[in-house]
């Protein structure tokens, strides 16, 4: 019995691990296939043309080379070409700026959080969104429902899917928001979990580049056993996902089975337009456009993974950059920052609200602040338009007009944010008197 091993590129979810293990083991001359993350160790007897091995791969909607196939598995290379990632980030960033300056939308938001102070239009807006992580880790799955059933089901199939899913996602959050009645998520729980999703993203998207070869779960292997395109929806819905994790967990701290079905039942349907559009035109796609998606989606998990982890540290208050950058100034190195004047027994600092975020400050230590935003009605965004920190004992919610946050901070460098984590400023309290004589 000879072997060849052969890398396939587009391979991004179970099904597609079964659909190419398949197509090879129906070929006469070959007797097992085991699949290896995107590497087909073929075991076969007598003659097995490498032409015919490619043609097999290519037909079944997957993409390889003859360059691809070798009998030593080490010489095939299974990652992102780093001209290639570097140009996809590139694409991916000049995106986000063409979003956030002509329509005020940044796309690395978009990564699950909920509180009292999110809208239901911006739980929608975050499914959708945040769509493009279903699309690139189980977006193949709607060819496995609508799979050898003909063209009149190729829509069906995929609705009822849908509908499983989102209706798994609605109980589901039901069920956390009346344990997150009897449960509060404090700051501390909160920013561990959102680490802890950021890391299993950060997993997924270095194994989907071939960086990393991790044994995950196949979650699509119980549900392609069920020709119920409704239970595979259903079923979906409980396999672990980082951001389905991370908005289960936001659902909790919602402290109601109202209003965590609700805001699981918004985020689902906000999931569907992408995925069920996909989940068609799926179908028509093979090769190299098919790898070409699968690039893009895991390029912009590896994105959204080191945001999402970043938004665990400002949760827990950690900001390395900031603390270096203020560990290495002194006095008079506060450029850009806005100093507080001082009014006998308080103090007032004053600043307008950006959509980018707020402003960073220096105060006297000990003496009471009153920080005073001015927050024009279109500065006023569903991420900027509360604010919060928990080392300082603040938290608020701006309205367009002056908004007055008071607090008395103690010596030190603080940092906070948006109720999404997201938009970071510092407040420095510091009792250096010369700071603030150009403004006494």
């Amino acid at each position: 019995m000879s072997k060849l091993y052969v890398k396939v590129d587009g391979i991004h979810c179970g099904h597609c691990v079964t659909t190419v293990r398949l197509a090879l083991q129906a070929l006469a001359p070959v007797d097992a296939v085991k699949m290896q993350g995107n590497i087909a160790e073929v075991s076969y007897h007598g003659k097995l043309p490498v032409k015919t091995l490619v043609q097999t791969i290519r037909d079944a909607g997957y993409m390889t080379k003859p360059e691809w196939v070798s009998d030593d598995k080490r010489n095939l290379r299974s990652r992102i070409r780093l001209v290639e990632f570097l140009l996809i980030l590139a694409g991916i960033l000049l995106l986000n700026l063409i979003l956030e300056k002509a329509l005020g939308y940044n796309i690395f938001s978009v990564i699950p959080t909920i509180d009292g102070g999110i809208t239901y239009g911006m739980l929608f807006v975050t499914g959708i969104m945040t769509s493009i992580h279903c699309v690139g880790m189980c977006g193949a799955i709607n060819l496995a429902a609508a799979a050898h059933q003909g063209e009149s089901r190729r829509l069906l199939r995929p609705v009822l899917y849908n509908l499983g899913r989102v209706l798994s996602y609605t109980v589901t959050g039901g069920l956390v928001g009346a344990l997150g009645s009897v449960f509060e998520m404090n700051a501390g729980l909160s920013g561990a979990v959102i680490l802890f999703a950021g890391c299993l993203m950060l997993l997924m998207a270095l194994n989907m580049l071939g960086v990393l070869h991790c044994r995950l779960p196949q979650r699509f292997t119980l549900c392609s056993r069920s020709g119920n395109a409704f239970v595979i929806g259903i079923l979906n819905g409980l396999m672990p996902c980082g951001p389905l994790q991370a908005m289960q967990l936001y659902a909790l701290s919602a402290g109601s089975p109202f209003l965590g079905a609700a805001s699981m039942f918004l985020f689902g349907i906000g999931t569907v337009p992408l995925m069920l559009c996909m989940g068609v035109l799926s179908n028509a796609l093979s090769g190299d456009r098919r790898v070409f998606v699968n690039r893009i989606a895991s390029v912009l998990i590896l994105v959204l993974s080191v945001v999402m982890l970043s938004r665990g540290l400002n949760t827990l208050g950690i900001d390395p950059a900031g603390s270096m950058a203020a560990s290495a100034g002194g006095a008079g190195s506060y450029e850009g920052y806005v100093i507080a004047e001082q009014y006998g027994e308080y103090q007032q600092v004053e600043f307008d609200l950006s959509y980018g975020g707020y402003a960073d400050v220096v105060v006297k230590a000990g003496v009471p602040v009153r920080m005073i935003i001015h927050a024009d009605s279109g500065a006023l965004t569903g991420c900027n338009q509360a604010l919060k920190c928990a080392a300082l004992g603040f938290s608020a919610s701006l309205k367009a007009g002056d908004n007055l946050i008071e607090f008395t901070p103690e010596e030190g460098t603080w940092m906070y944010t948006c109720w999404m984590s997201m938009l970071k400023n510092t407040i420095v309290a510091t009792a250096e008197e010369e700071i603030f004589e150009v403004n006494a």
